[in-house]
């Protein structure tokens, strides 16, 4: 586990995280290397320890280059059939948004490095990008390190197939947003999601927090490393996964029938949907377990210091089901009915 050690000193000493921040980081890899090994239950989000550390050690956090020189740039694109977007900005951020028009437009905030005039560098944001619209595929790629490109691109509102987006050092935002399908990943930074729609969602990031509220989606599935998880919506089967960050989930409407929550040295906070029969595990090996629900049968119930357990059933009189599973290595899990 050095690389990934080196890789959170290298956060701490560059500002990225503080001192107290890293220090649980390190914590989490001392005692994911002891218990790597151990019994690993089958979670939704498998082997997510694995999966985090391999984003740290893939994390390239160098993108100072020294002097640049900074534009704005706007392009449009003739009106054209779109169903696919597939975006990547290795560094900058990105903010997608609609609009009612059936064009699309995207606005560019550049700063491009080592070189010496704005013709030089409008010159080499335009050779080394590409945003084009062709079979139904709107790409949008800045594939430079020395390119800092933050994109704001506005899209019709109107439903697509896939969205796929891919930030290296930057955060992404998406609003009122109609998809099938959206995988969204981001090495180092914030993800905001508010008001999407669509059947699956997969968000990822290395170092950053992740939220998504008023949504809708049949399934959606969150992982972190660093930076807390809040999912606010109507959501089927939700999973969250987080070494360090606090996972907050509040279910409204009727689509929940699964949710997976996990966090190392975090707490778990989760409201229950309305009208479901529930039936949970819960564990916590440091922390505290909260289940204060009505007609609530306890099936199972472990309390040693070191490994905490609550398996139980509550609200019988649903017919509609919802499974939960919830754990918190270092912290709590708290569990409440909907009351809205």
């Amino acid at each position: 586990m050095s690389e990934e050690r080196m890789k959170i000193l290298k956060m701490i000493e560059e500002g990225i995280i503080s001192a107290e921040e890293g220090a649980e980081l390190l914590k989490a890899s001392s005692e994911f290397e002891e218990h790597r090994n151990s019994e690993r239950r089958k979670y939704g989000i498998l082997d997510f320890l694995d999966d985090a550390y391999e984003k740290i050690k893939n994390v390239d956090l160098d993108f100072s280059f020294g002097e640049y020189v900074e534009f704005d740039h706007t392009i449009s694109l003739d009106q054209a059939p779109i169903t696919d977007l597939d975006l990547l900005i290795t560094n900058g951020s990105l903010d997608i948004k609609t609009w009612e028009e059936d064009y699309v437009k995207a606005d560019f905030g550049v700063k491009v490095y080592q070189v010496n005039t704005k013709e030089q560098a409008r010159q080499r944001f335009l050779e080394d990008g590409e945003f084009t619209l062709s079979g139904g595929l709107l790409r949008l790629a800045s594939p430079s390190k020395q390119v800092k490109t933050d994109v704001s691109l506005t899209v019709p509102s109107q439903s697509y197939e896939f969205v796929k987006a891919y930030l290296a050092n930057g955060h992404m935002e998406l609003a009122s947003l109609r998809s099938n399908h959206f995988h969204l990943k981001t090495a180092n930074g914030k993800v905001a999601l508010n008001k999407i729609k669509g059947d699956s969602c997969q968000v990822e990031t290395g170092h950053g927090a992740i939220s998504v509220v008023e949504s809708d989606l049949e399934t959606c599935k969150a992982e972190t490393v660093h930076g807390e998880i809040t999912l606010e919506g109507n959501y089927g089967k939700s999973e969250a996964s987080a070494i360090s960050g606090l996972v907050t989930v509040d279910h409204s409407g009727s689509r929940a029938y699964s949710g997976f929550y996990k966090t190392t040295t975090g707490h778990v906070q989760v409201t229950l949907p309305q009208e479901k029969r529930v039936n949970g595990v819960l564990r916590s090996h440091l922390g505290s377990i909260e289940c204060p629900l009505e007609n609530k049968t306890i099936l199972k119930q472990q309390k040693e210091f070191m490994n905490k357990i609550e398996e139980f059933e509550a609200f019988p009189e649903h017919e509609d089901s919802f499974h939960i599973e919830a754990e918190a290595k270092t912290g709590s899990v708290t569990i409440k009915a909907n009351r809205k």
